[in-house]
């Protein structure tokens, strides 16, 4: 099976900007961080990028309100591929409006290894796709801790490539020659935990609807169903995240916007998408504890499946993952974390390097 993707950060750069103040505390309105990283993975061979991540609060707002954030992204391959993106999560007004969402541009390969529980021994293909992608959640907060608001997606796929003799070409694959995907939606959100990088107490629970079709441009008429809980519980210095995760799917639905297991989020050790369906559960569970200075460490597992019903969960397509991690804290008042994990499942494992925790 082909490795994960292994990263390697070549050097951590940190520097803090202090907005102007009128008297001498000088009380830090925002900060600024640098990753440059260097990686290497088998669909892009080496690769090479940074990415900046600035975190302020609104003027007029308390410094112990909730912080907003913007990451900005980019790396180039070997390969020729680029990637593009703009993540960013705004509170607005002491938490009124909550805006989140991400803007981005990507040329990439990726594997895939079919759909279902049938291609255990796939080693998978690769092919290449171009699109741009717009992600938007607005938010607004009803009462104390509950949110309610729209969702909309957009990614314009231009698959550019397949492999010769591949599922994607041989087999009736929705999707396979790309497709434009604009799904509108609503969502529901409840969130009282006590920070928002590195919770330690609280709850955060999402649902989510989401429908796609000709009236937003789109050929594909189908629509998203998906509930994300996480719960966060601290004995003296552990802090034990939990989470669960549901996703249905229903209609004229594209391989690339099925239920997937893997990544950096969802089953850490399997690559992202190696198992894919229409139904996806997943419940996964996190030990986070501090070591020394600005270090901390992670034990992780899961459990997840996918199938084109709930009722097909069975336990011989039941994936594991196990794995432990490293913690390296930007930002002592947000707790600003980069991640590095190693994550290991059946025939699988992986390495990955990213900015917050998983869940």
């Amino acid at each position: 099976m082909q490795k994960q993707i292994i990263a390697i950060l070549l050097s951590l750069c940190y520097f803090s900007t202090l907005s102007a103040q009128t008297d001498t505390s000088q009380v830090k309105r925002f900060d600024v961080f640098g990753l440059p990283i260097v990686f290497l993975t088998p669909e892009t061979s080496w690769g090479f990028g940074g990415a900046g991540i600035l975190t302020f609060r609104f003027k007029g707002e308390a410094m112990d309100s909730r912080p907003s954030q913007i990451q900005l992204g980019g790396a180039y391959t070997l390969e020729d591929q680029i990637l593009a993106y703009l993540p960013f999560q705004l509170f607005i007004n002491d938490r009124t409006f909550n805006i989140s969402g991400e803007l981005g541009y990507y040329r990439y390969n990726y594997f895939f290894f079919g759909i279902g529980n049938e291609f255990e021994d796939y080693e998978g293909e690769l092919f290449g796709v171009t699109y741009p992608r717009l992600r938007l959640n607005a938010l607004y907060q009803v009462r104390p801790s509950t949110y309610v608001g729209i969702r909309y997606w957009m990614d314009d796929y231009d698959i550019t490539e397949t492999e010769e003799g591949g599922l994607l070409r041989s087999e009736d694959i929705t999707g396979q020659q790309g497709g434009l995907i604009s799904a509108l939606g609503l969502v529901a959100q409840y969130d009282n935990r006590d920070q928002i990088f590195y919770p330690t107490k609280g709850w955060l629970a999402e649902l989510a609807f989401l429908n796609n079709g000709a009236y937003l441009g789109s050929p594909f008429e189908f629509v998203k169903y998906t509930l994300d809980v996480s719960h966060y519980r601290s004995f003296d210095n552990l802090v034990l995240a939990l989470n669960a995760y549901i996703e249905w799917n229903e209609g004229d639905i594209p391989f690339n916007q099925l239920g997937l297991i893997g990544g950096t989020k969802r089953m850490r050790g399997y690559y992202e998408g190696r198992y894919r369906d229409e139904k996806l559960g997943l419940l996964q569970t996190e030990l986070r504890f501090p070591l020394f200075w600005r270090f901390g460490g992670v034990v992780f597992g899961g459990l997840g499946w996918v199938a084109d019903s709930f009722s097909a969960f069975e336990s011989n397509n039941t994936r594991y993952t196990l794995g432990a991690g490293l913690r390296i804290l930007l930002q002592k008042r947000d707790h600003v974390n980069v991640r590095i994990d190693y994550g290991l499942g059946k025939n699988t494992s992986g390495v990955y390097i990213t900015v917050g925790e998983a869940f």
